[in-house]
């Protein structure tokens, strides 16, 4: 059995696939979807997410927030940026956490704010996301 996973952006369809599972990043921890899931509708996080595609190999994707939906047969991940683990440079996504951690080194000696702390978790959560994501791809 299966369900429709999509996965949309402001700009394009990302992902429009039968999928047996899916796991993604919610706000909350990661969730996973198998056909017959009761219907939900969840803040995502920043993160992996990976599609088991019916019948086909695991694609691997970081998302940057967004909303999540399960109605009936149909998972929807809406988020405003979408990337494929397949396209992501490691080197690229290990320089920006390096760069994000060297913000919090910078800044130790002065309090950061609210906003600027928030700004720097969600850059290091983003880079660890996509190492992750161009590691499960290369597999």
């Amino acid at each position: 059995m299966s369900f429709t996973c999509a996965i949309v952006t402001p700009s394009d369809a990302v992902l429009d696939t039968a999928a047996s599972y899916a796991s993604f990043e919610a706000w909350d921890g990661q969730q996973g979807v198998a056909s017959g899931a009761s219907a939900f509708l969840t803040k995502l996080g920043t993160g992996v997410v990976t599609v088991q595609a019916e019948g086909g190999p695991t694609r691997v994707f970081v998302l940057d927030g967004g909303f999540a939906q399960m109605d009936g047969k149909r998972l929807t991940l809406l988020t405003e940026r979408a990337m494929e683990g397949s396209g992501i440079d490691s080197a690229a996504a290990e320089r920006e956490l390096a760069e994000a951690n060297a913000k919090v080194t910078a800044a130790a000696d002065r309090a950061l704010t609210l906003d600027e702390r928030a700004g720097i978790e969600r850059a290091q959560r983003l880079a660890r996301a996509k190492i992750a994501a161009a590691q499960m791809a290369r597999r």
